[in-house]
Order: structure tokens, then sequence, then C-alpha cells
């Protein structure tokens, strides 16, 4: 068993709350440091991924477009590309059109 000397200490209880004062400031210092730093680097994180995903993305629905075209059209490879090419030209022309001066 514990004295009960020993509980009633009032060292124990200002080392307690020096303890609890130290604690409680480290964690505010943290929490307005290392909080918007850590959320500022998965953001650049997260975000580099999903650009490269993006364009991994992109990427494998264009080679499926030509070759689903290429499968349905008749002809050369050739038709598919000019078919295709007239598409993203329109495409790029609509975009530019709405683009913000």
């Amino acid at each position: 068993m514990t004295s009960t000397s020993a509980e009633k200490s009032p060292d124990k209880g200002l080392a307690a709350q020096a303890t609890k004062l130290v604690v409680d400031s480290v964690g505010s210092v943290r929490a307005k440091t290392t909080g918007p730093l850590l959320f500022i680097a998965r953001l650049i994180i997260y975000g580099l991924v999903l650009f490269i995903v993006g364009i991994a993305a992109v990427t494998l629905l264009v080679i499926l477009t030509v070759t689903v075209v290429n499968q349905l059209l008749p002809g050369e490879v050739w038709t598919t590309y000019l078919l295709l090419g007239v598409l993203f030209a329109l495409l790029g022309i609509f975009l530019w059109s709405k683009r913000i001066d």
C-alpha cells in the first residue's frame, strides 16, 4: 500500500502542475507550427500523386480510344488518326474560346 503522507504532499501537486503546464505549452506550440506544415506537405504530395495518375489515365484513355476507333473504322490507321485529330482540334478550339482573358 502507499502511504497517505506521500499522496498528500504539496510537492507532488506542484510537480504535476508544472509537468501539465510544460506538456500543454509544448502541445500548443506544436499544433501552431507543425500542424499547418504537415497539412501543406500532404497537400503537395497528394496533389503531385493525383497529377501523375491523371496524366497516366489520360494517356491510357487516348491509347484505348485509338485502338477502339481503329477497329471500328474501315481502312488504314491514318483514318483513325485523322478523325481523332479533328476531334481533338475541335475540342481545343472550344476550350480556347472559353478561356478567361
